[in-house]
Formats: C-alpha cells, structure tokens, sequence
C-alpha cells in the first residue's frame, strides 16, 4: 500500500455541566435548586431501553436521529444544522475519493484525557493512491447527493435484505424470511420488536416472530388484509423468493418487564406474532407465564403447531367457528395484582381490556396495529398556539399541521420515531392548556391529568398549549 496519514480525530463532547433552576426530581434523586451537574449525554445514547443493539454503530438503524449529541430542547446546539451539513459533505467527500482506505493495523490507541470530551490522541489511516476512484472515472468528484439542510430525517435511510423464503402460515397468513444479501449478521432484536417494511410505495410495520438466536435472519407474519389501504395485499401478491426489499428497525414499543414473575399473554388474530416472541422469551426465562389466543377459526390462526410444540401447557384456544370465546373480564377478575398483562390484536379487543383494566393501568402493556391520529382533515381541524416555556416561542400550529411540524419550523428538534401516535417518543410535559389526545400510548388517567401529550398526533382542546420547551 502507498501513502499513509496520522491526523486528530473528532472530538465528541460525551459530557457537559449544567446549573439546576429550579427544585427538581430525576429518576428519585432530588436535586436542589443552584445544583452544579455533569450530564452524561453519551450514556443516554447508549440507552437500551430507547435503542435496540444500543451499544453497536448501526447507520441504518430506524431511530439513528434520536440521540442527545446536540442537546435538546431550550439548550440544543445552535450550530447543530450547521454541524450536521459539514458532517454529511466530509463524509461524502472521503468515501468518495478513499473508499479503499483503512485503519493501519495493530495501533495502539491512546485517548485524551477529558472528563468531556473522548477521542483518540491519534489515528493511523493508509489507502493506495493508485486506487483513487477519481483516476479511472474524474466526473465522480463533480456528482454530489442532493439533501436538505436542517433536522435529519430517520427514515431517510433503508436496510437492504433478501427475502429467502415465503410460505403459508395460515389462511391469508404468509411467512417471510429476511436474511442480509451478503450473509452477513442482522441485528439483534429484542421480543415485541418490530421492523418498517419498506416495499413499493408502501411502508408497512411487522411484529418479528422469528427465533432471537438466528442471528442471520428475521422473519415475520403477513396478514392479508381485504379492508387495509393495499400494503398487505401487495407484499402478498408480489413479494417472491430471492427478491431485495428494504426495511428499517428492528425497534420495540412494546418492552417486556423481565423483573416481573407473573404474566397474561393475550393474542387476537395476527396479533400472535409479537406474543409469540414475548412467549418465547419468558419461557427461556423461567417465568409464569399463560397465553390466550383468540380468532376466527383455526385455519385462520398463525403459528398454532409452534405454539403448541413449545407452549402446550401454558397455551388457551378460541376458535370463534368452534364457539370458543374469550371471555376477557372471567380472565382479568382471575388474575393477581402483581400479574403483568401483554396484549395484541384489534382495536376492540385493545380497549375493552383498557376498560377493565382502568384501576391498573400500569399493570396492562399492549401493542396496536394502527393508528389514525396522525390522518389529519383541515376542514375539521382547528388551529391552535403553543407557548414554549423555556424558549419563550410563541407558535402557530396550522389546521393542516401538527405540533410536531410546527415545532420543527421553528428549529425546535423533538425526539420522534414513528410518527402515527404508537410509540411515546415524541412525549412532552404540558404546563397548561387542554390537551386533545389522540395517541395510543396514554392511559385514561394520564389523559385526563392533561400534563402530557404526544405532539406528533395530538392536538389543543383550548386555543393554547404551554409546553416545557
């Protein structure tokens, strides 16, 4: 190889200090008012319980924008969208012109010695210069990928994958095996996990349901659905073997509490397919665990074999044609306080068990397939304006808009992820106003204590909000 470099690397600020205003309250330590802190921003975007694989560099992972790097809120980097472009131009420049290039071999790596800052004294690079993309093609260093300054878009980026296998797994139920085109290993996953799949011009999102331990591919559940907006019934009728679909994920909004001991698995049709998972787990746990699973009749039930090989004893039937019902308050009346109840599958299943479950909220986990909050009519919506509190902004949020892009209008960045009401990322505190909720991530009571609200779906009851940002 030829030429060889030694330069400074980046330096990632991984830790900043604060001063505490006001009395508060974080994770049961109380903090005074006047309070000198050191905020460790590099371990929240290590954070498990928000990233899935959180400690691996992953480009493709689904909410990859989610991080703290640039602060948050009132106290966000003013540079970030600079920060960002000067980023996103050195990278295309360098894979462009040293695609080749590679780290030089056993260095030792010495890093500064900062309380904020990590990054490595030095780094040893070399490339062969007789490679250089530019000596067998000179246009290449005009060609430049167009984007868009500002706030980063996380869906921006797809994971190709190969679809390796597709079968029957029910009626009107297909299986599909994912696996990387170049036999590489997938991410690891967690159960109740799901991936965005990304086909045509739909983006549809599935439960995974496939073994955690294949770390080479991830498999999920197709219902094809006659009254959906054609997603489904497009990946039934042309999604075929050896096919390249894209994906994003896997990421979880439907977490499982390992530190309990007793749990209540209800499924309802293909909402098994993250029950299963959940299933699975628990057993490799060792936990207490009984499954309920409800649908129009057995030949419409997916993964009944697999569930009755590794669950048999802990497993409940409902087939509506054999006239098996699932008599959902017998169910909850028969359970213990400390029992941990995960449900999927539809929506009316979903809130009669909200309903029964209204003095324990904390107590019931489910999963929804859909959401319609995020649909917005501007003939029936009402314009409304939101006061931040600690950026004193004054915003207008348009009939046709919601908070969320308003918010991003004015270069307020607030974490995301999918965007349609499912997932809580998008939480934040309401200091006054009414609050119209149109998530599906709030329980009964945390709605009518109106502190909370999930900006990218939900909207203003009074004509203004006061939001903590």
């Amino acid at each position: 190889m030829g030429d060889s470099a030694d330069g400074g690397a980046p330096f990632p600020i991984v830790a900043w200090r604060r001063l505490v205003t006001t009395d508060t309250t974080v994770g049961g330590v109380a903090i005074p008012k006047g309070a000198k802190i050191l905020i460790v921003m590099a371990s929240a975007n290590h954070d498990d319980r928000h990233f899935e694989n959180a400690d691996e560099l992953d480009i493709y992972r689904d909410n990859t924008t989610n991080h703290l790097t640039f602060g948050y809120g009132s106290h966000q980097c003013l540079g970030k969208n600079l920060a960002r472009m000067e980023i996103r131009v050195f990278l295309e420049e360098l894979t462009k012109r040293l695609p080749h290039m590679e780290l030089v071999p056993d260095q030792i790596f010495e890093y500064l010695p900062n309380a904020s800052i990590r990054g490595p004294d030095h780094l040893e690079v070399h490339w062969d210069p007789t490679k250089n993309p530019e000596r067998r093609d000179p246009e290449i260093l005009k060609r430049h990928t167009p984007f868009a300054i500002g706030a980063p878009q996380n869906k921006a980026l797809a994971r190709q994958v190969r679809v390796t296998e597709v079968g029957r797994e029910a009626d009107g139920v297909i299986r599909i095996k994912l696996e990387d085109p170049n036999g590489r290993k997938l991410p690891d996953w967690s159960p109740g996990a799901h991936i965005d799949v990304v086909v045509g011009d739909y983006v549809r999102k599935y439960s995974l349901c496939g073994e955690s331990a294949d770390a080479k591919a991830l498999q999920i559940a197709v219902l094809k659905s006659e009254a959906g907006r054609g997603g489904s019934a497009y990946i039934h009728e042309t999604i075929a073997t050896g096919d390249i679909i894209r994906i994003r994920g896997p990421k979880n909004h439907f977490w499982l509490d390992e530190e309990a001991n007793d749990f209540l698995l209800i499924a309802g049709g293909i909402g098994v397919t993250p029950i299963l998972a959940l299933a699975d787990r628990l057993k490799r746990l060792g936990k207490r665990y009984q499954i309920h699973y409800a649908g129009r009749s057995r030949a419409s039930m997916a993964f009944l074999k697999r569930l009755h090989r590794d669950h048999g004893e802990r497993l409940a039937i409902y087939s509506k044609q054999e006239g098996a019902r699932l008599n959902l308050k017998t169910l909850i009346a028969g359970k213990t306080a400390e029992t941990q109840v995960y449900a999927c599958g539809p929506e009316r299943l979903l809130a009669a068990l909200v309903e029964l479950m209204n003095e324990q909220p904390e107590c019931l986990h489910v999963e929804h397939f859909t959401s319609t909050g995020t649909q917005l009519d501007p003939d029936r919506e009402s314009g409304f304006d939101v006061e931040l509190q600690d950026t004193k902004l004054l915003v207008h949020v348009a009939p046709d808009q919601t908070l969320l892009q308003a918010l991003r209008t004015v270069g307020v960045d607030v974490a995301s992820d999918c965007e349609e009401g499912l997932c809580g990322t998008c939480e934040v505190h309401v200091l006054d106003g009414e609050v119209d909720h149109r998530d599906m991530v709030l329980s009964g009571p945390e709605r009518a204590a109106s502190s909370r609200m999930m900006v990218c779906c939900s909207r203003a009851k009074s004509k203004k909000l006061v939001l903590a940002l």
